[in-house]
């Protein structure tokens, strides 16, 4: 089995390779700040080496051109099955609307397995704190980055408070939680 450091910065290694050039949504912040900070979420909950490796991984399936044998190769099975749980699996997921996509993350996110809520909550309030840091700098501006304005993201993540409200008590969670309540 590999060393903590070195699975860590295996995975980190591969995120940032695939990941490569890609900024975020309306920014010029490198992606790969986002899964890590996503790990680190995780890694202030005390979570296992693995699950912060999947953390680091958790976009790669979904929004790079890495596929699930390549990431077979380079990581266990427990961490290709927390990519693939934390990933968009939604057949025609390109010519399917936002709202059924999203529809389907939340009713997906009632049933999913505990570790990989995990990795959603910290996912999803990574993104919420961005947002947050946007919106108190450019205000209104910031639902015009969004495909759906600030109604249908204010549905998106109040829905998701919702389905993961399994954990509440854990720290992340709490501040999803609070942070929604603050943005919208």
């Amino acid at each position: 089995m590999l060393s903590t450091n070195l699975l860590m910065i295996r995975a980190l290694e591969l995120a940032a390779k695939e990941h490569e050039g890609d900024k975020r949504k309306g920014r010029d912040i490198p992606y790969i700040v986002h899964p890590v900070e996503v790990a680190m979420i995780l890694q202030e909950d005390g979570v296992d080496e693995e699950l912060i490796a999947a953390a680091l991984l958790h976009d790669t399936l979904e929004d790079t051109e890495l596929s699930e044998e390549q990431l077979r190769a380079r990581f266990n099975d427990r961490i290709v099955e927390l990519v693939l749980g934390a990933s968009e699996e939604l057949e025609d997921r390109d010519n399917t609307s936002w709202e059924k996509r999203k529809e389907h993350t939340v009713n997906y996110l009632k049933e999913a397995p505990h570790e990989v809520k995990l990795i959603a909550c910290a996912d999803k309030l990574s993104n919420i704190r961005s947002m947050i840091r946007d919106y108190e700098r450019v205000e209104d501006e910031l639902w015009d980055r969004f495909n759906r304005g600030y109604e249908k993201q204010k549905w998106y993540y109040q829905s998701l408070v919702e389905s993961l409200e399994d954990l509440q008590g854990i720290k992340m969670y709490e501040q999803f939680k609070l942070a929604v309540e603050y943005l919208f």
